[in-house]
């Protein structure tokens, strides 16, 4: 199911010559909260990143799992759906950047350990919390409301966070 696509950059040609990555996020319930990653400016987003070459989606989910969470023991389910996102390509040989997300329902039980962030997930100071849907999507809403520290995939997740309380 396609849970939504985004066009990031006006005036992209999304016919231009096009770089893609494959990326998954997980969906990961305790009770009525979710487990996401709340960032220094107050939203969230899902634990997820880049699947990497010659690595299956699940794998790649369960090893973001643990470094963006320090969580072992996931166990990736059912596909919840997909967003499609375009950007400007970072690289000059493409004009264009094409990232599709896949969310996959998760399970598991077990402790927060430590966490191996990337250089801008530090600088962001992500953090794993429980929280609800609503309000999860609250934050994120009045974040993209006030424009301070805006993150692209604050869009995304937003409209992932949306579909999750429609259900």
């Amino acid at each position: 199911m396609l849970l939504g696509t985004f066009v990031h950059d006006r005036n992209l040609d999304l016919t231009a010559r096009t770089v893609q990555r494959t990326a998954v996020r997980g969906v990961l319930f305790r009770g009525d909260e979710v487990l996401l990653l709340a960032s220094r400016h107050g939203d969230y987003k899902f634990p997820g990143g880049g699947v990497e070459r010659g690595e299956s989606m699940p794998a790649a989910l369960i090893r973001e799992f643990e470094e963006e969470c320090g969580l072992t023991g996931v166990e990736v389910g059912l596909a919840l759906g997909t967003t499609v996102e375009y950007l400007r390509a970072a690289e000059p040989e493409y004009e264009v950047f094409k990232m599709i997300s896949h969310y996959f329902y998760c399970s598991g039980t077990g402790d927060f350990g430590s966490q191996a962030l990337e250089g801008y997930e530090s600088e962001l100071e992500l953090e794993p919390r429980w929280v609800t849907v609503a309000d999860a999507l609250q934050a994120n809403q009045s974040v993209q409301a006030a424009g301070v520290g805006v993150m692209r995939w604050l869009v995304r997740e937003t409209q992932v966070l949306s579909h999750l309380a429609d259900l």
